[in-house]
C-alpha cells in the first residue's frame, strides 16, 4: 500500500473511532441515582459532652438514614418509610417525625455504630431535626450543630429526597482519650454510596483531628494525634479531591491530551494549579460572595469548562489552551475545592499549616496523574502517528459530552438557587 493511501486509511479510522465513542457517549445509558445527592458531605463532629461522656452531631441525607436497604431508587415502586405520598412526590411525614416515636428513634440510633477499646457501643439519640436541604442552618462547627438542633420550628413537611437530618447521640460514661472506631453501614446497597464522602471531625481539647473519607463510613481515631499526623491527613484529604473529583480529572486529561509535550503539559498544568490555589485560599478565608447562588453557579462554571474544554481541544488538537485561559479556569475549579473543604473539613476556621498540607496533596496527587498519562499518550502516539490528532480528538469530544448532561443538571440546580434568593 502506497504511504498516502496508508495515511488516508489512518485518518479515517481515527474519524470512525472518533464517530463510535461519540455515539457510544450519547446512547450508553445514563445511571439512576434517585436516593439522594452526594454533593454535600455527611458531617459528623464528635466531642465531649456537657454532662460528661460523648457526643456524637450528624448531618446527613434524610433518605441515607431512612430508606431500607433493597430500595431499588428510580425503579421502586414502594413509598419511602416514613412518607407520605403527594402529588409532586413522597414527603416526610410530620406526624412521623415526632420526638418520641419510638420506630424512627430505632432507626436513627442504628446509624453509627461505636467501638472502643474492643467494646461495642450502642448510641442513644438525644435530638434530631429534619430541614429541607435549601433552609438548612449551618453545622461545619459543634457550636453551630447544637444551635441547629436546638431550634424550636415545628416540623412541616418536607420533599423526601430533598431532606436534610441532623441528629445529636450520647454515649454515657467514655472519653476521647482512646482508640474510637466509627463504622456506619448506611447506604452500602446504593450505587450512590460510591461517591459520597463523610467528613468526621474529633475534637479534642488538644484540638480538633479531621478526617475524610468517600464511601462506607469506617474511620478511627487513636488516643494521641501528632500534629505530624494531622498533617499527614490533611494532604491525603487533599489528594482525595482530585482522584474522586471527576471534574477535575476531567481537565487534567484534557490538558495532557492537548499538549504535544512534557513541557507544554507542565507549563499548562502550572497556570491551572496557579489558579486554582489563589482561589482555594480567597474561598477558604471567606473572600467569596456569600449568597446561596453562589456555589452552584461555581459548579455550573466547572461543568462548562469541561465541555469548552473538550470541544477546543477537538477543534483545535496542538494549540487548545493558553496559560490565560487556564489560570482563568483554575480560578473557577478553585472556588469548587473551596466550597467543599469550606462545608466540611475547614469549616468554622482553620490551621494555615493544615490549608497548605491540604493544598500540596492535591497539588502532589495532579502532577502524579500527570506522570502515568502522558507516557500513555506519547507511546500511543508513536504506534500509530498517523492519528497522532484523531484519537485524542476522540477522546476530548467524549469527554465534553459526558460533561453536557452534568451540566445541564447543573443549571437546574442553579436556577432553583436564583429562584429561592
Amino acid at each position: 500500500m502506497k504511504p498516502a493511501s496508508r495515511t488516508r486509511l489512518h485518518a479515517a479510522h481515527g474519524w470512525v473511532m472518533t464517530l463510535m465513542l461519540s455515539l457510544a457517549v450519547m446512547i450508553a445509558p445514563q445511571e439512576a441515582r434517585a436516593h439522594f445527592s452526594y454533593s454535600d458531605p455527611r458531617i459528623i463532629h464528635v466531642t465531649e459532652g456537657a454532662d460528661g461522656g460523648v457526643e456524637i452531631f450528624m448531618r446527613m441525607p434524610a433518605p441515607l438514614a431512612l430508606l431500607p436497604e433493597d430500595w431499588k431508587g428510580s425503579a421502586e415502586t414502594r413509598l419511602p418509610p416514613f412518607a407520605v405520598s403527594t402529588g409532586n412526590g413522597p414527603v416526610l411525614d410530620v406526624s412521623a417525625l415526632g420526638q418520641t416515636n419510638p420506630e424512627l428513634a430505632a432507626v436513627l440510633e442504628r446509624s453509627l455504630s461505636v467501638e472502643t477499646d474492643g467494646e461495642t457501643l450502642l448510641p442513644v439519640l438525644r435530638d434530631y431535626r429534619v430541614w429541607h436541604d435549601s433552609d438548612r442552618p449551618r453545622f461545619g462547627t459543634v457550636k453551630t450543630a447544637i444551635a441547629a438542633l436546638q431550634s424550636s420550628l415545628a416540623p412541616k413537611p418536607v420533599p423526601y429526597f430533598d431532606a436534610t437530618l441532623d441528629i445529636r447521640l450520647a454515649l454515657p460514661g467514655i472519653d476521647l482519650n482512646r482508640d474510637i472506631h466509627l463504622t456506619s453501614r448506611l447506604g452500602e446497597n446504593f450505587q450512590v454510596i460510591e461517591k459520597f464522602g463523610t467528613v468526621v471531625k474529633f475534637h479534642r481539647s488538644e484540638g480538633t483531628e479531621t478526617k475524610a473519607v468517600i464511601g462506607v463510613l469506617d474511620v478511627s481515631f487513636l488516643p494521641v494525634t501528632t500534629r505530624l499526623q494531622t498533617l499527614r491527613d490533611a494532604a491525603s484529604s487533599g489528594a482525595e479531591h482530585i482522584y474522586r473529583g471527576l471534574d477535575h480529572l476531567a481537565l487534567i486529561l484534557l490538558i495532557a491530551l492537548a499538549a504535544a509535550g512534557w513541557r507544554q503539559a507542565l507549563g499548562w498544568a502550572s497556570a491551572f494549579t496557579i489558579g486554582h490555589i489563589i482561589t482555594l485560599a480567597a474561598g477558604l478565608y471567606g473572600i467569596a460572595p456569600s449568597a446561596s447562588w453562589f456555589v452552584p453557579v461555581v459548579e455550573l462554571g466547572i461543568a462548562l469548562s469541561i465541555v469548552i474544554a473538550g470541544v477546543v481541544v477537538f477543534a483545535k488538537p496542538g494549540k487548545a489552551f493558553g496559560y490565560v485561559g487556564l489560570l482563568i479556569v483554575g480560578l473557577i475549579h478553585g472556588y469548587g475545592f473551596a466550597a467543599s473543604a469550606a462545608t466540611a473539613q475547614f469549616a468554622g476556621g482553620f490551621d494555615p499549616l493544615v490549608l497548605l498540607a491540604f493544598a500540596i496533596g492535591l497539588e502532589l496527587c495532579q502532577f502524579a496523574i500527570y506522570a502515568l498519562i502522558l507516557p500513555v499518550i506519547l507511546i500511543a502516539d508513536r504506534l500509530v502517528p498517523a492519528a497522532f490528532f484523531a484519537w485524542r480528538r476522540a477522546a476530548a469530544l467524549c469527554i465534553a459530552l459526558s460533561a453536557v448532561s452534568t451540566t445541564f443538571v447543573r443549571l437546574t440546580a442553579s436556577s432553583a438557587a436564583f429562584t429561592a434568593v
